[in-house]
């Protein structure tokens, strides 16, 4: 990434700014195409993306237009759409273009899959065993895949039980985020390194025990750089109803403790990831909580997709982000 390179040699910084946003088109005459709550890109405008709704095991075949210049979403188009031989809620999906694979992440059981587009279940991966200490609907939402197919990434959404309490007002919680590597592109996936990540706590007040902050996503830039995407739900200051909050974060894993052999992260004992953040902004209804790498834009970035969670109206869209540089205070 040209402009990513530029900003790490020079006394600049980057961040995402948000260029604009489509809503999501219809499935049928009838309905609304909801509940995407992960996207990737296959090249030349098409992405998959896959929904937790209906079955939770969707996936959906989309055209996404991006303007070169400005970074801006242009049109939102669905080609078609299946669904999955085996899965229960499925959150997070990349493709693999080495093996011509869809890898995804399953909430409901914290397991890793392969597919093939057409729906065939091709591989699975053997995920440590901590991981099943997951709390209800606080498992894995995200899944990341380095350019190179050798790298993938994954984290719970909020704190395995084993690790504390869930994140509350003012007090954010560790999360195990996850790499798994491969030798070759036709090689099974291994554990390889497990990092505590500080997601922050929430910012507005509780919803009866149902507000949230946690990893809905996380994204492999170009160079490696992983991002991490908190959503937030909560009730915001003076307001009557809840609504959605997001962050992006840059993670640095510089110096952080490997805690692939901790059986809790409550008693503390290690340096969490470091993180940075790039973008951050109040959605109202609209719950975003997929990313995906856009195509390269015309000044050598980029471009970033986030995509809400809709349900069956209004709130589904997809939203532009671009990379800026800003001067280092």
């Amino acid at each position: 990434m040209a402009l990513f390179a530029a900003a790490l040699a020079s006394a600049a910084v980057w961040t995402l700014t948000s260029v604009n946003s489509l809503p999501l088109p219809s499935a049928r005459a009838e309905e609304t195409l909801g509940g995407l709550s992960g996207l990737t890109a296959l090249g030349d405008d098409v992405y998959f993306a896959v929904s937790d709704q209906g079955d939770a095991r969707r996936v959906h075949r989309l055209s996404i237009g991006v303007d070169r210049t400005t970074g801006g979403v242009t049109n939102v188009v669905l080609l078609g759409s299946g669904t999955f031989a085996k899965g229960k809620d499925v959150e997070g999906v990349v493709w693999d273009a080495a093996q011509q694979w869809l890898w995804t992440a399953d909430e409901a059981d914290n397991s890793i899959r392969a597919f093939k587009p057409t729906g065939e279940l091709m591989a699975e991966v053997d995920v440590p065993p901590v991981f099943k200490k997951h709390r209800c609907n606080f498992g894995f939402e995200s899944l990341a895949i380095s350019r190179d197919g050798l790298t993938l990434w994954t984290c719970n959404e909020d704190a395995l039980a084993c690790d504390g309490p869930r994140a509350a007002r003012g007090t954010g919680a560790p999360v195990r985020l996850q790499r798994f590597t491969r030798p070759s592109s036709t090689a099974p996936w291994r554990a390889d390194g497990q990092w505590a990540y500080p997601t922050d706590g929430l910012g507005g007040r509780d919803i009866g025990g149902k507000s949230r902050n946690g990893v809905a996503e996380l994204l492999c830039l170009d160079d490696g750089t992983l991002l991490a995407l908190e959503r937030e739900m909560s009730i915001k200051k003076k307001a009557l109803l809840p609504s959605f909050r997001c962050r992006i974060y840059a993670l640095d894993l510089t110096g952080a403790t490997d805690v692939s052999s901790f059986p809790s992260l409550g008693a503390g004992g290690f340096q969490p990831v470091a993180k940075r953040r790039v973008y951050g902004a109040n959605t109202g209804i609209a719950m975003y909580e997929g990313l995906s790498l856009g195509p390269t834009l015309a000044d050598g970035s980029r471009s970033v997709l986030m995509v809400s969670d809709g349900g069956e109206g209004a709130a589904g869209r997809v939203m532009a982000l671009r990379f800026d540089l800003t001067d280092r205070k």
